[in-house]
């Protein structure tokens, strides 16, 4: 299982660019003040950094399961305008999931999906 997440993962870091657009309340599209890169790593950990031009508003991350209950929060304050956190989706399992980063009314929203990969029975003989 290991194997396929790290391999759908790796496959969203090169889906999941480094974006300065988001989405306001009304759906429109919208410039924002902060900039977000969401990857994954070789061990199967998921990469979220955000970069803030300003630092007047907390940053909400949330994590979301596909009913929509959210897994994980996390607040930021206000003052920290470069900052990461390294999620472990080890304990998740198989779906698809939602990572929101929230700045006042802005929000940027990225989706990935694990699953579980077919393993194939090795029989050696001796």
């Amino acid at each position: 299982m290991k194997t396929s997440i790290q391999f759908i993962l790796c496959a969203l870091a090169l889906i999941i660019p480094l974006s300065s657009v988001a989405v306001d309340k009304n759906g429109s599209k919208k410039s924002t003040q902060f900039g977000t890169g969401i990857y994954s790593t070789k061990k199967g950990k998921i990469n979220v950094y955000v970069e803030k031009a300003g630092s007047d508003f907390p940053t909400t991350i949330l994590l979301k399961n596909e009913t929509g209950e959210v897994i994980y929060r996390e607040i930021i304050e206000k003052d920290s305008q470069k900052f990461g956190r390294q999620l472990n989706v080890d304990a998740l399992t198989p779906g698809t999931y939602q990572i929101k980063v929230i700045v006042k009314d802005a929000t940027q929203t990225s989706s990935f999906k694990l699953t579980e990969q077919k393993r194939d029975r090795l029989v050696t003989i001796e």
